[in-house]
């Protein structure tokens, strides 16, 4: 920590930082700790899955078009101009991750937004800001 306090004396004493280096010091065995704890919290595990399955363009697009509502993946395909075997993938990704619902009816693969968890609010705020 002493080579962390002399350059946080040097931003001190050149008017970068306000606080002191103690003062901020303090700070950072507070975050160290807060830290830790997110280390070993299983919903920061599953939000890193989540974002790893969002790094899709298609996967994205998908989600914009459940937005208004539930999807026949056929409507996808045809949408999207993806074969059936993609959409499968991308769906089964988002599936997995908790984002979306598959419901099968007879032969028909139907999607919607899963609506038991913090991601319903989390996409349709990410999707009406960024497709609108």
């Amino acid at each position: 920590m002493s080579e962390l306090k002399q350059k946080l004396n040097q931003l001190y004493e050149q008017g970068i930082f306000q606080e002191p280096a103690d003062q901020r010091i303090e700070e950072i065995k507070i975050i160290e700790k807060e830290i830790a704890t997110l280390k070993k919290d299983k919903q920061l595990d599953k939000l890193m899955k989540l974002f790893k399955a969002l790094g899709s363009k298609n996967r994205l697009l998908i989600l914009s078009l459940i937005m208004k509502g539930v999807r026949c993946a056929c409507e996808i395909e045809h949408l999207l101009n993806l074969s059936q075997s993609t959409v499968s993938h991308h769906i089964n990704a988002l599936v997995e991750v908790g984002a979306l619902d598959a419901i099968k009816s007879g032969k028909w693969n139907l999607v919607e937004l899963e609506e038991t968890s913090f991601t319903r609010e989390f996409f349709i705020s990410l999707i009406a800001n960024t497709f609108d």
